[in-house]
């Protein structure tokens, strides 16, 4: 199997290639050996390679479980227990056997000399690259359980972020699904009754009965042709995720759409924020945090965007300046980020930052909740009040022509 690796020579230079070998794990011991350090290293796709689609709870670490395991570890470390020891105390209480075989083989390198954080990287789908750099400054200060607090800080303002979000979409979802059920019901028990009799008293239909026959007959007969069409479409729309440009398109789209790009474009700014101030607090440099940060954005909009500050900032630019022109950071932001960079509080002031969209978020996500409630009625409302009239209008030319 061939991967793609970017990684650092003994200069500190960055070099990029393809190598071939049966694993990540196996990738990372190649390089060591040419004396290289892996920064990313991820498996060549083909064209109709479906690998990147993970299937829940089947080689994979949710950040929930990550998080749980790196306050244990903190806690541990800073108990005075040694590194090797915490690591087979933990993965011996693990039910995740994916984890539990990751944390079993760290464990290994560990007791065979390497680093943590060398390890760390032999596993990029598990550990990403904010907790290697931050596990890295750990152990070049001595206060490995301190960044481990702080990356399990973040990542629980991460979570109760992405919490807040999906439990705002739960409702709609469920109602919109409900709805769904009951217009499918209605075409497939209901209407052929209302045809029957409609076809025996030979009345004329309005444009709206004929519309609504017809679908009837449509849902009936090509049901299974239009689900297989559905699950086609998701798994065409999943695939072509893969390809960077239609990614970008759609990443940019969902910065559009009315209500949610909003909430969307307040969860980035949280979530930049937090993790940028996390990074300064641990030591790391502004232009690898904002790199960490731009690639775990998980939106290639603003990725872009923070890629293209770093350049602007590595030509001497401040932060705030290289911002300005980024239309996903409001004015407020530029300004507390700028008045942080004059007091030398960075850090201090992106942790005010996060504090307040995180609370943005929250009344963004309440005002969605209130917004979405009538609107989903309404289409109910709507999809249901179709048929219904669709099927009265001519019982109520029926009766007309009766008398």
């Amino acid at each position: 199997m061939k991967f793609r690796y970017v990684a650092r020579d003994i200069n500190g230079e960055e070099v990029e290639g393809v190598i071939e070998a049966s694993g990540m794990r196996e990738v990372a011991t190649l390089l060591r050996e040419e004396g290289l350090i892996p920064i990313s290293v991820e498996p060549v796709k083909g064209l109709f390679d479906l690998s990147s689609i993970r299937i829940p709870f089947i080689r994979s670490v949710s950040l929930k479980e990550l998080t749980l395991v790196t306050r244990q570890l903190a806690a541990m470390i800073g108990a005075g227990i040694p590194l090797p020891s915490a690591l087979k105390a933990i993965s011996s209480q693990l039910q995740n056997k994916y984890f539990k075989q990751v944390l079993e083989s760290i464990t290994d390198d560990v007791e065979a000399g390497m680093k943590f954080s060398e390890s760390l990287k032999g596993h990029p789908d598990v550990f990403p690259a904010l907790y290697i750099s931050m596990v890295e400054a750990g152990e070049t200060t001595g206060e490995l359980d301190l960044m481990l607090r702080r990356w399990a800080f973040a990542a629980e303002k991460v979570l109760a972020l992405r919490r807040k979000v999906r439990n705002a979409m739960i409702y709609p979802v469920l109602v919109l699904i409900m709805a769904i059920g009951i217009f499918i019901f209605l075409l497939v028990k209901v209407v052929p009754t209302f045809t029957k009799i409609f076809l025996e008293s030979g009345v004329e239909l309005p444009a709206l009965t004929q519309f609504v026959i017809a679908l009837s007959d449509f849902v009936r007969t090509r049901i299974l042709l239009a689900f297989i069409g559905v699950i086609s479409f998701f798994v065409a729309f999943r695939v072509a995720l893969g390809f960077s440009r239609f990614r970008y398109m759609w990443d940019g789209f969902k910065l559009r759409v009315p209500l949610f790009g909003k909430l969307i474009k307040k969860t980035a700014v949280a979530r930049f924020a937090r993790t940028l101030s996390t990074m300064l607090k641990s030591g790391v440099n502004i232009l690898d945090g904002l790199e960490i940060v731009a690639k775990t954005s998980g939106n290639k909009v603003i990725e872009r965007g923070l890629m293209e500050a770093r350049d602007r900032i590595v030509r001497g630019e401040m932060l705030s300046d290289a911002l300005r022109d980024n239309p996903v950071y409001p004015p407020l932001v530029i300004e507390m980020i700028s008045a942080g960079e004059k007091t030398g509080g960075l850090d201090e002031m992106l942790e005010k930052v996060a504090e307040f969209y995180e609370e943005e978020v929250d009344a963004a996500v309440e005002a969605l909740t209130t917004m979405i409630e009538p609107l989903m009625l309404l289409i109910i409302g709507a999809m249901v009040g179709t048929i219904v009239v669709a099927l009265y209008l001519p019982i109520f030319k029926l009766g007309a022509t009766v008398h």
